[in-house]
């Protein structure tokens, strides 16, 4: 593709909302109009220079996309949601440790393209986010990573996994280490319960997320910056598609680690 093709297709919103429109199908030119809400001097002129670059042609009275211009379109999407998912709240990820995550789920970032990012609650500034507990109490089912400790988590844990709500843990040593010596009470009634599963992530190697979060109605993601802070910062994501993802990078990590002894204990005496 040379420079000026890709000029045409990425610099005028008109052009990129009319070809990915078109991958939907044919469409009438009243079609086209009702749906970018735009008047017809307004596009004319850009559809030109699509067609005039074999992307795009008219046919009894519909457009579509020409062979190039599918081959480009389907290729063009996933760009094109990569870079919302970027420029959508720009300082936060330029300044976030993005080697936690694996190199197939960084291809396909842009599965979080609808995502909202839960900043610092300052009315809370030592408790959990309040946004953070509620999203996931709402849950049925909690597959969780954590590489950052709160001393409010135990106890969040218990409570939820007394609601029934089936929980899977995977920390790293350090927070598996803090819990255990702080909390090991707490521990011992989470792991009692037949819904539960606590694992460590001893690869200290590994540079891993601060949280992922995986439900079945959220994925919730927090990403150290690259002074190695958390900043409480989540991104959230209740569409299908970053659920999917967020599963998957649970999945990437839970595959890494250990079941506790006290896991494997309690589930032989509940068998």
């Amino acid at each position: 593709m040379n420079p000026g093709l890709i000029d045409l297709i990425l610099f005028s919103e008109k052009r990129k909302a009319f070809l990915l429109f078109l991958r939907e199908g044919p469409k009438s030119s009243k079609e086209i109009l009702d749906q970018l809400q735009v008047p017809r001097t307004s596009i004319l002129p850009q559809i030109k220079k699509l067609k005039e670059q074999n992307l795009v042609i008219h046919e009894d009275g519909m457009y579509r996309l020409t062979q190039i211009g599918e081959i480009i379109v389907e290729k063009m999407k996933p760009l094109l949601e990569t870079l919302d998912v970027f420029e959508k709240d720009e300082e936060f990820w330029i300044d976030r440790k993005l080697s936690s995550i694996p190199p197939h789920l960084i291809k396909r970032i842009n599965e979080l393209e609808d995502y909202n990012l839960i900043e610092p609650d300052l009315s809370h500034a030592f408790d959990l986010n309040p946004e953070f507990i509620k999203y996931v109490s709402d849950s049925s089912r909690i597959h969780m990573l954590l590489s950052y400790f709160h001393p409010q988590l135990p106890i969040l844990f218990l409570e939820l996994a007394g609601k029934g709500i089936e929980i899977s843990l995977v920390l790293s040593e350090s927070v598996y280490s803090r819990f255990a010596e702080d909390f090991g009470k707490e521990g011992e009634e989470f792991l009692k319960m037949n819904h539960t599963g606590l694992f460590v992530l001893d690869k200290k190697a590994t540079e891993i997320p601060a949280v992922i979060v995986a439900s079945d109605n959220i994925m919730i993601l927090g990403l150290f910056n690259e002074n190695g802070r958390f900043d409480r910062q989540y991104l959230t994501s209740f569409e299908p598609d970053a659920i999917k993802w967020g599963e998957e990078l649970f999945e990437y990590y839970m595959g890494m680690a250990r079941e506790t002894q006290a896991c494997r204990r309690n589930q032989r005496l509940s068998e």
